[in-house]
C-alpha cells in the first residue's frame, strides 16, 4: 500500500483537507490574476476543494497539499477519473507562480505516478491540457507520460504501466 502522505527530498505531500481552503484560494487567485482572469469565486473554490477531499474520504488516492518547509507551495497528485470508457488516474499539479521553475510540479508528479502505479497499475495516468500549455506538457513528459493525438481540443498525455 502506498503511503498517503509521502515526502520527497524537499517536499511534504499531505492529503488535501478543507483546512487548506485559504491556501487553495490564494494559489488560484495568484494563477488567475497572472493570466488576467481575476480572483476565483470563493464558493466555487470551496466546492472544488471539497470534491478533492471527498476522494480521500471515499478511500481512493487523491490530491495532496504540497508543502516546502512550513509553506504551502501548491497542490497536486492523482485521483480516479473516467476517460475513454475506462478508469484512469488524472494527474494534476498547480504550483505557486513564485515557485515556478524549481521543479516542484515535476517532483510531485513523479511521486504521484509512482503512487498510482502501486495502488492500481491497471489504470493509466492521464493529463489533459491546452496544447499551448507547454509547461504542463513538459512536466507530464518528465513524469513519464507520452504525448498522444490531441482529442477534443486538448493535448493528451498518457502513461500505461506494464505488467
Amino acid at each position: 500500500m502506498v503511503r498517503p502522505e509521502p515526502t520527497t527530498a524537499r517536499l511534504r505531500l499531505r492529503r488535501v483537507s478543507m483546512d487548506d481552503l485559504h491556501a487553495f484560494v490564494a494559489l488560484e487567485t495568484a494563477l488567475r490574476t497572472r493570466d488576467g482572469r481575476g480572483a476565483p469565486d470563493p464558493a466555487k473554490s470551496a466546492d472544488y476543494l471539497a470534491d478533492f477531499v471527498r476522494v480521500w474520504e471515499d478511500g481512493d488516492l487523491g490530491y495532496w497539499t504540497v508543502r516546502q518547509g512550513e509553506h504551502v507551495v501548491g497542490f497536486g497528485g492523482v485521483r480516479p477519473k473516467p476517460w475513454q470508457d475506462r478508469r484512469c488516474w488524472n494527474l494534476y499539479y498547480r504550483v505557486d507562480p513564485a515557485r515556478w521553475g524549481q521543479g516542484i510540479a515535476t517532483e510531485v508528479s513523479r511521486e504521484a505516478v509512482a503512487a498510482a502505479g502501486t495502488v492500481r497499475p491497471e489504470w493509466p495516468v492521464l493529463v489533459e491540457t491546452r496544447p499551448s500549455n507547454t509547461a504542463a506538457i513538459r512536466v507530464a513528459e518528465q513524469a513519464g507520460l507520452l504525448r498522444q493525438d490531441d482529442l477534443d481540443g486538448y493535448a493528451v498525455l498518457l502513461l500505461e504501466f506494464t505488467a
